[in-house]
């Protein structure tokens, strides 16, 4: 099958491609919240020190951190999977025979597992983000943990929150990926019904074959009949 006669052929480049290009955002989102996050722990840091100097603050932030890898590694996943989606509609006249056959199921097995990772970690970071907040310890220089009051007195005057929800950046990393879940979605949908009627034109293309088979047989043995006729005739 040429790209030319694939089922629905631009609609799915149109929709892998968003796929894919959703896919590179949200692994951007998640990149530039662990680097963000990293410069609002020093800042924070700088500042305590400045108030009280000796004083440590530790910021667990281990929630939104471990979601945002596997938010990364899901889209990573359609990104590759788009990707190869993209190179298979375009190229599949120069690949052999035995892979042109097994691609959209392939492609249909991939799409599956990109889409339900997307949802996962979608809905894991969309929880965390909106409902949770970091955990801010201070210590003095002698290790001894200060009063969580005291801690909440520093942010304030910081003006620092531990609040997820009040950084755009960890806002924007979980709203990015529901984009490539969409995406995702559709072009798992466009794969099953372009895979459907690869399936039907083949079965087609086999019963045309056999019906052609079967009249050039049924021709050469009415041949060889009259051949026969002749044949005692002239006998």
């Amino acid at each position: 099958m040429t790209a030319s006669s694939a089922p629905l052929l631009k609609t799915r480049l149109v929709v892998y491609f968003l796929a894919f290009a959703a896919a590179i955002v949200s692994i951007g989102a998640v990149f530039h919240a662990q680097h963000e996050t990293g410069i609002s722990k020093a800042a924070t840091q700088a500042g305590v020190s400045k108030l009280t100097p000796g004083v440590t603050v530790y910021i667990g932030t281990s929630d939104v951190w471990n979601a945002g890898i596997a938010e990364g590694i899901a889209n990573l996943l359609l990104g590759a999977t788009s990707g190869l989606a993209i190179l298979a509609l375009l190229f599949s006249s120069r690949f052999p025979a035995f892979l042109r056959a097994g691609m959209l199921p392939l492609l249909l097995v991939l799409w599956l597992l990109s889409t339900v990772a997307v949802l996962v970690t979608s809905v894991i970071t969309t929880v965390f983000v909106t409902t949770r907040q970091a955990k801010v310890e201070a210590f003095l220089p002698n290790g001894t943990q200060m009063p969580d009051n005291l801690v909440q007195t520093f942010s304030k005057q910081l003006g620092m929150s531990p609040v997820y929800t009040t950084f755009g950046y960890l806002k924007f990393m979980s709203i990015a990926p529901w984009f490539a879940f969409l995406f995702a979605l559709l072009s798992t949908i466009l794969t099953v019904v372009a895979w459907r009627s690869s399936a039907a034109t083949s079965a087609e293309s086999e019963v045309a074959e056999r019906k052609a088979a079967a009249v050039e047989a049924g021709e050469g043995d009415a041949g060889s009949a009259e051949a026969i006729n002749d044949e005692k005739r002239e006998i």
